[in-house]
């Protein structure tokens, strides 16, 4: 998707794609009108004239998904938009932020009264323009072509135009309202329009124009106290910053090009007014050196000095270099401070830096009515009326609930009637936040049936001793980690005086209940799901282990709020990131000793779905949605402020554990192998039924005619596992009607998430169209290949090039099985997907190792996927058992199960009827 800016009719341009009107409704932008673009492309060297297909939006509707756009750095390559679009975006923001600070002054053009930017001279402006790419300004005009400074001063202008319209004012002249209304068209008589063009023409024009050099403000400590503080005027070169000249030398230079060591100011007495305008607009004191004829320096007072010390952050951020002395660099501020003794009840202090003051101390300081004092050999800033409000409170007490008063702790601020201040504590609660702090011990492993990982060993030691410190927590581990085993260990370790809660998708519900049997046989696991399950709570013994799904959470609420459950899991936490969903309030109200969520998405950039996972682990600790929104989620999101990144980290560090694949490398196995049960729908199951029904009892016969048959029915079968409508021919609908694909999605969605690649085998043509088709809606990429034997030589080659080498590819490749077994070389994947099984070790492995071979510096991850109680799982078993035999006395495919008696068939093939 690529955009260009339209200056005459006040609109955006977006094209680029097969579909501009769909690809712009998933960016957020509102529908908009069909038109052409008169722009220019490349043609053989030179550029052409083209008009091409766009939608085009008006700016108006178009400013909130521009600004609402992420930084580049955070889209994934393959979803990313042109750098026009992006451009654009940050071209949004910049006149914004102008705008609402109410950078902009009104103008009068030809019969239209206007608004626009106010020439601040703000270098970001030129940058932009600077790197702006030519399909952002490419629009042809009369003469030729816009420029990117040109059209991005017409954007500015034409951002102030449209946010400074509102309710029109009609008794204050002509000009007035056609400022304010929706029609700018002004009907002046010619004296009023001479004067207001020629009141025009003195105001600077270009927003975008680099300047040659700029200003630097330079603070000097008076000797005595009485003497006026005194702020120097320099003027840095705009390319070299180290080199700067003061402003006695710029007066006596005249406006002639300054030649300096290694570099050169142009136009340096029109660089330091104007530097000193945007100075005097954010530090009014400055003010008044506007007025003199060749102003030098400025004199302050002290209240003003510490004025231009708090404001320095402000100047800094408009370009404009601020220097002070070393002693007053960093200087300490004089501040209310909340601490608390024992408990959550906390008292107000006053304090400078770490130090406490006393009363008298602080009745001191106020007596002396300045706000930069000397104390103890160190310049503090002191402003009276806070520190008149912080002596009101001195002592008196202020009282938190207990997560309040933790998060406060950790993050070390918290917001009150007066501001926000610092936060401290001793006693029980700072060695509560030290042992948060303190490195975990060895796990408690008794009952379970496995070797961990050294990473697995203290992500499971770390659950267990915010278990119990009586904390939720958050396991956020890449997928492939082994999440489950980790909440395994937890769970095996506890007392076993109440019982146990997991909560997770269906389509991981059989995965849960094997991997319980298998590492923890020794706990009772009792599956609530099904019509048969358990509706008594008394079912729900002490020490068992209750697996049963999100739908059953909302359905059974009632029954499953009203147990005492010692730990509650929700695994795939991702299923509560709409915090005033169901789900997430049904999960809120469960009671529990101490919650877990596991998820494998990354949550880092997903701050609404944090504070929901996060306020279900340890509720309040983050405080309210809307208070976590104002607090962190649009400083973050919207702003990257590190500031406020810093204080959430702070916060929710000590209870999400996260590690990714590329950090815990050297504790992973270069291949690292598991099977992954998914549950049958009802819809794959009673077509499984039916299947065996007719083939066994129809008879299979004898001789080729047999092994024909028994093949056709293994077909049949396998299809079913994969989806109805793989076997029923069908082209969709795919939602929902099989357990399988629901997992891959699933599973998939995380690994790119987590900027990860993967493979997908099939050995199913069909089977791989439909699953390229459902992937590519699910997983929000803009198409999933699927390489095949039917693809050229020449297709197959560019798909592999694309998946190795190209950052925008899909991070997605199906392969089918006979085509891509052999021959490729795809490393860049670490995670390798076998949807339907060969049953052939050999012929997995060599799938497998199109990852896992010679150049791949990571380890691998593969994912052999198996429908719950069918013969896929019955086959996998038998494998795993015998795999030796497998290696060597299996031939290829299923030729191998045709040798079976119809007995033993029945065995393999008959549906399960467990739970």
């Amino acid at each position: 998707m690529q955009a260009t800016f339209r200056p005459d009719r006040a609109e955006l341009a977006l094209w680029g794609t097969a579909d501009p009107a769909k690809a712009a409704r998933e960016l957020g932008f509102p529908n908009g009108g069909e038109d052409e673009l008169a722009t220019v492309l490349p043609d053989d060297g030179e550029v052409a004239a083209a008009d091409l297909p766009s939608v085009v939006v008006p700016i108006a509707d178009a400013l909130a998904p521009l600004a609402a756009l992420p930084s580049p750095d955070r889209w994934p390559a393959w979803q990313r938009p042109g750098d026009s679009l992006i451009a654009w975006g940050v071209a949004a923001k910049l006149a914004l932020e102008h705008v609402t600070a109410g950078h902009l002054v009104p103008d009068v053009r030809g019969e239209t009264a206007c608004w626009r930017l106010a020439n601040l001279h703000d270098t970001r402006f030129a940058a932009l323009a600077g790197a702006m790419p030519p399909a952002a300004h490419a629009l042809r005009r009369d003469g030729g072509m816009w420029t990117a400074p040109e059209m991005l001063a017409a954007f500015g202008d034409t951002v102030a135009d449209t946010c400074a319209r509102g309710e029109a004012i009609t008794d204050a002249g002509a000009w007035i309202t056609a400022l304010t209304s929706p029609d700018p068209t002004a009907q002046l008589d010619g004296t009023t329009r001479s004067a207001l063009q020629e009141w025009a023409r003195e105001l600077p024009s270009d927003p975008v124009e680099p300047l040659g050099g700029n200003l630097e403000l330079r603070l000097e400590v008076p000797a005595d106290d009485d003497e006026p503080w005194l702020v120097g005027f320099h003027l840095q070169s705009a390319a070299e910053p180290r080199v700067s000249v003061s402003a006695e030398r710029v007066w006596s230079a005249g406006n002639a090009t300054l030649e300096l060591p290694g570099t050169t100011i142009g136009a340096p007495q029109d660089a330091l007014v104007q530097g000193l305008a945007e100075a005097a607009r954010i530090f009014r004191p400055l003010d008044a050196a506007l007025s003199e004829q060749r102003p030098t320096r400025a004199r302050l007072d002290a209240n003003q000095a510490a004025e231009f010390l708090a404001t320095s952050p402000e100047l800094t951020a408009a370009g404009i270099a601020v220097d002070v002395p070393s002693d007053l660099a960093g200087v300490r501020r004089l501040r209310g401070r909340l601490h608390a003794e024992d408990g959550a009840e906390f008292r107000w202090q006053a304090v400078i830096g770490d130090e406490v003051l006393r009363a008298e101390e602080l009745d001191e300081l106020i007596a002396l009515g300045r706000p930069l004092v000397r104390w103890h050999g160190r310049w503090v800033s002191i402003d009276v009326r806070e520190a008149e409000e912080v002596r009101a409170r001195l002592g008196k007490a202020q009282a938190f609930s207990e997560s309040e008063a933790l998060a406060a702790v950790l993050e070390g601020r918290r917001s009150t009637e007066f501001g926000e201040v610092d936060v401290s504590a001793g006693g029980r609660l700072r060695a509560l936040v030290e042992r948060l702090g303190e490195p975990t011990s060895e796990p408690v492993l008794t009952g379970v049936d496995a070797t961990l990982r050294s990473y697995q060993q203290r992500g499971a030691a770390w659950l267990q001793n915010m278990a119990e410190l009586g904390f939720g927590a958050v396991l956020a581990d890449d997928m492939g980690l082994g999440k489950t085993l980790q909440t395994i260990a937890l769970l095996a370790a506890r007392a076993g005086d109440r019982p146990q809660l997991v909560v997770c998708p269906t389509s991981v519900l059989d995965n849960w209940q094997r991997e319980l049997h298998r590492f923890a046989p020794k706990l009772p696991v009792l599956r609530h799901h099904g019509p048969r399950r358990p509706l008594d709570p008394a079912a729900f013994t002490p020490g068992s282990v209750v697996i049963t799904t999100y739908p059953l959470l909302r359905t059974d609420f009632q029954l499953l709020s009203d147990v005492d459950w010692d730990v509650v899991v929700l695994d795939e936490a991702q299923q509560i990131k709409n915090h005033s969903g169901q789900t997430a309030q049904a999960a809120g109200r469960l009671r529990a000793r101490t919650r877990v969520a596991l998820t494998g998405t990354p949550v880092e950039n997903r701050l609404a779905e944090l504070w929901s996972i996060m306020h279900f682990a340890n509720p309040g600790l983050l405080g309210g949605p809307g208070r976590f929104k104002e607090r962190f989620a649009v400083p973050i999101e919207r702003w990257h402020d590190a500031e406020a990144t810093r204080r959430l980290r702070s916060i929710v560090a000590p209870f999400l554990l996260r590690r990714r694949k590329d950090e815990v490398a050297t504790d992973l196995p270069p291949k690292v192998e598991s099977v992954v049960t998914c549950a049958l729908t009802d819809e794959q199951a009673a077509l499984y039924r039916k299947a065996v029904r007719d083939s066994l009892d129809a008879g299979l016969g004898t001789g080729i005619g047999r092994r024909g048959r028994i093949l056709k029915l293994l077909t049949a079968l396998k299809q079913i596992c994969n989806h109805p409508a793989h076997y029923l021919g069908e082209s969709g609908p795919l939602p929902g009607r099989s357990g399988k694909l629901t997992r891959a999605a699933e599973m998939l969605g995380e690994v790119v998430a987590a900027g990860d690649r993967a493979l997908v085998f099939t050995q199913y043509r069909v089977m791989g169209e439909l699953l390229a088709g459902h992937l590519a809606d699910e997983l929000g990429l803009p198409e999933v290949p699927f390489l095949h034997g039917g693809l050229s030589t020449a297709r197959r080659q560019a798909m592999v090039d694309a998946f190795q080498d190209d950052d925008t590819a899909p991070p997605v490749l199906i392969i089918s099985l006979k085509a891509g077994g052999t021959g490729l070389n795809l490393t860049r994947a670490t995670h390798v997907l076998h949807y339907d099984r060969w049953w052939n070790p050999a012929v997995e492995d060599q799938a497998t190792d199109r990852a896992h071979r010679i150049g791949q510096s990571r380890s691998v991850h593969v994912h052999k996927l198996v429908a719950h109680g069918t013969l896929e799982e019955r086959i996998t078993e038998l494998l795993e058992q015998k795999r030796a035999l497998a290696d060597s006395v299996i031939g290829s495919g299923e030729s191998w199960l045709t040798e079976l008696t119809d007995e033993a068939l029945r065995e393999l093939v008959e549906l399960s009827t467990e739970d």
